[in-house]
């Protein structure tokens, strides 16, 4: 067995990590004015990450699920707010387009994504059915000119800066959530289309956002893939999704563990530092065993996931113990910077506010035990 990640990708990571450290800087002014320096968005543009997952013949860079999971550990270190806009393009709304579009709605859509000049939202939760997607009220009914969209979502990362939506709905409701729902593209322009509200969060900003969805007419070939295939494709890109979730959990952490490290070295306490101390070596030394135990999960659900093995389990397990082995870590690691740990302006601070909602979204901790026992019980 070899437990090394092959030398492209290491590469990938080793450039990664310097771009990200020439960026790291930058938090500070990003902290006093509440806006991301432009800088920030030119380089990742300019160095392909907005095409990570997306395929090479439209401009993407075309890496696998490994290559994506290990980068997303370096690329975590930064403030989400960084790289907010790269996330949806690895997420179940870019793979849909990517696996299930024509080839037609592909030349349109992804050189504009991997490019940056093209934003796009996912939107499959909705207002009280945030783990149950099959419960969803939104619907699209067939006409003569294709399809009238009636209804709201919720929780939408990107979805005020979307230029096209990839909407779900019931196509044919009788037919249930397997059968029954359709995945359809939405240009942000089509009349009756709003961004109805913004949720502001703990952690990450702006926020994500509230859509609703009165009349909209959309053509025929608006829609992604088959007909009734929609809750397939959602589900189908959802592990990929968890996997994502799961690395940037164990890059916030493995970058706590950095941090907590270095100030246990230097912090003074009765004469001496904090890491002569039993009670933080015993914190530093089980910081570092979960999170090597989380990027050893998680790198090995990728790999096999790029060999043909897309088990559900998999997927579920690696973003489970890396997103609670991250907070864990996260945790531990305020504990050791003390009062300074809680103040605003501290990294540490940053990452435990924004670490909490890796355990909530692509499928809360709880439904991906559920998904775990389910697959072990078949």
């Amino acid at each position: 067995m070899d437990f090394e990640l092959p030398d492209e990708i290491k590469d990938f990571c080793e450039a990664t990590r310097s771009i990200v450290n020439d960026l790291l800087p930058l938090e500070r002014d990003f902290v006093e004015t509440g806006k991301v320096p432009p800088i920030v968005r030119e380089t990742l543009v300019e160095n392909g990450y907005f095409g990570m997952a997306l395929p090479e013949e439209y401009g993407g860079l075309g890496l696998g699920a490994l290559a994506q999971a290990a980068v997303q550990m370096e690329l975590a270190r930064l403030p989400p707010q960084f790289w907010t806009e790269i996330r949806p393009l690895m997420g179940p709304g870019a793979k849909n387009i990517a696996y299930h579009c024509t080839d037609a709605q592909k030349e349109m859509l992804i050189p504009g994504m991997a490019s940056g000049d093209l934003p796009v939202a996912f939107a499959l939760t909705e207002p009280g059915s945030g783990s149950d997607p099959g419960s969803m009220r939104t619907t699209a009914t067939r006409n003569a000119d294709g399809w009238v969209v009636n209804g709201s979502k919720t929780y939408i990362s990107n979805g005020k800066n979307a230029k096209y939506v990839t909407v779900y709905a019931y196509t044919d409701k009788s037919a249930g959530p397997r059968r029954g729902i359709s995945a359809f593209l939405m240009p942000a322009d089509t009349p009756g289309f709003a961004v109805t509200g913004t949720i502001e969060l703990m952690g990450t900003s702006p926020g994500v956002y509230e859509l609703t969805f009165d009349e909209c007419q959309v053509g025929p070939d608006a829609l992604i893939g088959e007909e009734g295939k929609g809750f397939h494709y959602a589900l189908e890109c959802l592990n990929e999704g968890r996997m994502n979730v799961g690395a940037t959990a164990v890059g916030m952490g493995e970058y706590a563990l950095e941090l907590a490290t270095e100030e246990a070295k230097v912090r003074p306490a009765f004469g001496s530092v904090i890491a002569d101390f039993q009670a933080i070596r015993h914190y530093l030394a089980g910081m570092a065993t979960d999170m090597r135990a989380a990027r050893l999960i998680l790198l090995d659900a990728a790999w096999r996931y790029d060999q043909g093995e897309k088990r559900r389990e998999l997927a579920s397990m690696a973003k489970l113990f890396a997103t609670e082995a991250g907070s864990r870590t996260v945790d531990t690691a305020l504990q050791i910077f003390g009062g300074a740990g809680y103040c605003k302006g501290y990294a540490i601070e940053r990452l435990y506010r924004d670490i909490r909602i890796t355990r909530i979204y692509e499928g809360s901790s709880e439904i991906q035990k559920n998904t775990i026992a389910r697959e072990l019980l078949r």
